[in-house]
This record gives structure tokens, sequence and C-alpha cells, in this order.
């Protein structure tokens, strides 16, 4: 399986979990595979995405797009920084940034599209994803929920809608595989995040026509925009 099967494959089952772990956690991937492979999770296609130290706000951004915490930075309470609150705009997903992206030039994410219909208890990955967080946390001596993203499970979420136009719940929840597939499997978006610079002239311009990309799931596969530098 290539990167575009494993984004087709995540649009079209309702089986399909996208299993990232962060650049803080990536000394533990192997651990995470043994989780998946304990489940009896079958991995279909793995990938190790690079970006760099200025991704991590827009990454964020991206994965949880449209959720109101990456902005108001409500849940800051469950894992405060040292440095304290970040300042708007992008308040949330500054913090979590902080929490999941490292100080080094290069940073790896290491993505695993999985089919969890023969995971061995309904729901046990999502049950389960607690306990495997904490672990690797204390493993990096990192803060909070810094190591692992699991999307959630897209069954109700597709019904009659898989395989056919499935824009609808991908609009309203970042956590489907399928958008988040495409935000880390697609080239053409991991080329726009790994030049995109929230703190610039021209980020918010560059940021609509992303995200009005990302937010059209019948969009091609490599269409997303490039990241325009020119001031």
């Amino acid at each position: 399986m290539n990167s575009r099967s494993a984004m087709t494959f995540c649009r079209t089952s309702p089986d399909a979990v996208v299993v990232s772990v962060w650049p803080r956690a990536h000394s533990q991937t192997s651990a995470v595979r043994s989780w998946l492979e304990s489940n009896d999770a079958e991995i279909l296609f793995t990938s190790e995405v690079s970006l760099n130290v200025t991704s991590g706000v827009p990454t964020i951004m991206a994965l949880y797009q449209g959720e109101d915490w990456v902005h108001n930075n409500c849940w800051y309470g469950e894992s405060p920084l040292p440095s304290g609150p970040p300042a708007r705009p992008y308040a949330g997903a500054k913090w979590k940034a902080e929490l999941t992206f490292t100080e080094s030039d290069v940073q790896t994410l290491s993505v695993f599209v999985i089919d969890a219909k023969k995971t061995k208890t309904k729901g046990s990955l999502w049950s389960g994803k607690y306990g495997i967080r904490e672990e690797l946390r204390r493993a990096v001596g990192g803060l909070g929920n810094c190591c692992l993203h699991l999307t959630d499970d897209q069954k109700s979420a597709l019904g009659n809608s898989v395989g056919q136009n499935a824009a609808g719940g991908y609009e309203c929840d970042s956590s489907y595989a399928f958008h988040c597939s495409r935000v880390l499997l697609d080239e053409s978006s991991i080329h726009f995040l790994t030049d995109a610079r929230h703190d610039v002239d021209g980020f918010e311009e560059n940021w609509k026509k992303y995200e009005a990309w990302l937010s059209n799931p019948n969009d091609n596969i490599g269409t997303a925009p490039q990241y325009n530098t020119t001031k």
C-alpha cells in the first residue's frame, strides 16, 4: 500500500484509524507499533513525515481544524507550560505544539494507517489509549498528552456515506481518519506545512486557501495550495 491508497482506504472504510506519534515521542515509535499489534490492529501503511521546527502550530491547526480550543486554549489548565500560557492568536495551537514538538530543526511524525476491525474487543484501542499515552509520556519526560494522536471511530460518523460523498462528518470534526490522512500523507499538504510560518505576515491569507482545500474532501490528492512566501 502507498500513501494514495492509504488515503483512499481512510476515506472509504469505517474501520480506518490514523495513529500519529508526535515528534516529542519519536523515539518511542516501536512501542506504539507493539501496542497496536498487541491489540490485533492490522497495520496497512506507515510513514515517517519530516517537518521543521516552525511547522508545529500550522500542523496542530490542520489536524484539529474547526475545534475552538485551537484558538481559545480552553484545555490549557490540563497541562500548564513552565513558560505560562501562550498569547493569542492561535493560543491553543501554540500550547499543543509546545507539548508535542521539540526544538530540533527536523521534526518527525510517525504515522500508522490501520484497519481496526480486528481489534480484540470493541473500542479497545480507544479505551487503551490513555494507558499507552501515559507510558510514552513517562518514557520521554513530557507533559500531558504530548506523544500520541489517535483518530476516532468512524463507523457512526460515516454511516451510509462511505464510498460516496463523505463530506458530512469531515467538515465538522477533525479527528476522522481521512481528514488526518490528508494532512499528514498528502505530499502537497506536507509541503505547505513545511513552508508555513504562523508568526509572519501573509500567514492568514495562505491559511485560508489551505483550509478551503482541507475542508473539501472531494479535492484531488496533491492539490493543496503552495505556501506563498512573497510579501
